[in-house]
């Protein structure tokens, strides 16, 4: 209710009226404009906490999936099963990361790519055993959470397949670097000083999944992949839009 009083004596004049009305009129839309922003924020915030309540049960289940997955490669006899069961929970563990660094930030679509890819090489260090992952990832590259997700993946596989065909089976040794361009992209690259990549090596025409994936992942990213022949090792470059390209 709005209520105006005059000290003067007599009734208000026609225009008095009228403008008091408006007055009245804009003072009503803007306090219901205030109740219905209030709502929506209270409506935000539970929204936003939903989201961190799913992305953090998503983190415990796919966490004890591959939990699982490597209590079930300790104690399988072939060693074939045991490397493709590791690393289908080395996959699902990375994928556990993006999450865990989800429901513990502020933001709930976009990623640190470099924090996020020195979580899964961490880990990838503690998993593989007599592989040693170093690590140079730049701050700051932040990019879209469907776009960083298949990005570290994409370098999972690399180490992993490091470490599983480079060296012999032997102990490893894989340098991994992130970095920003300046012309809008950033570029990954994985490398290793193992025994090199057969001459007839073409990643379109390889059959070991790992591989597959790779390819897969960069055609995803819409990224650029080299394959460099070091003395020794081999070195796998990947230059990646940090925005989708149209």
């Amino acid at each position: 209710m709005l209520e105006v009083d005059s000290r003067l004596k007599g009734e208000f004049a026609e225009s008095d009226i009228v403008f008091l009305q408006g007055a009245a009129n804009i003072l009503g839309m803007a306090i219901e404009r205030q109740r219905i922003e209030a709502s929506l924020r209270v409506a935000l915030d539970r929204q936003q906490l939903l989201i961190k309540e799913v992305n953090h049960r998503v983190n415990n289940s796919l966490q004890m999936v591959a939990s699982m997955l490597h209590l079930h490669a300790s104690v399988a006899e072939s060693s074939d099963v045991q490397h493709e069961l590791r690393e289908a929970s080395t996959r699902i563990a990375a994928i556990a990361r993006a999450h865990q660094r989800l429901y513990s930030s502020a933001q709930i679509d976009t990623l640190d790519l470099g924090a996020y890819l020195r979580d899964v090489c961490k880990d990838l260090g503690e998993t593989l055993s007599g592989c040693e992952v170093n690590v140079s990832a730049e701050d700051g590259i932040v990019i879209r959470t469907d776009r960083a997700i298949p990005a570290v993946l994409l370098v999972n596989e690399l180490i992993t397949n490091a470490a599983k065909h480079a060296y012999g089976g032997g102990n490893c040794r894989v340098w991994v670097t992130l970095s920003r361009c300046p012309n809008g992209w950033f570029v990954m690259s994985v490398r290793d000083q193992g025994m090199g990549l057969p001459s007839s090596f073409d990643i379109k025409s390889g059959r070991r999944l790992g591989m597959r994936l790779v390819d897969a992942f960069s055609q995803q990213l819409q990224g650029e992949l080299e394959v460099l022949r070091r003395d020794p090792g081999t070195e796998f470059v990947l230059r990646i839009p940090v925005h989708p390209r149209r």
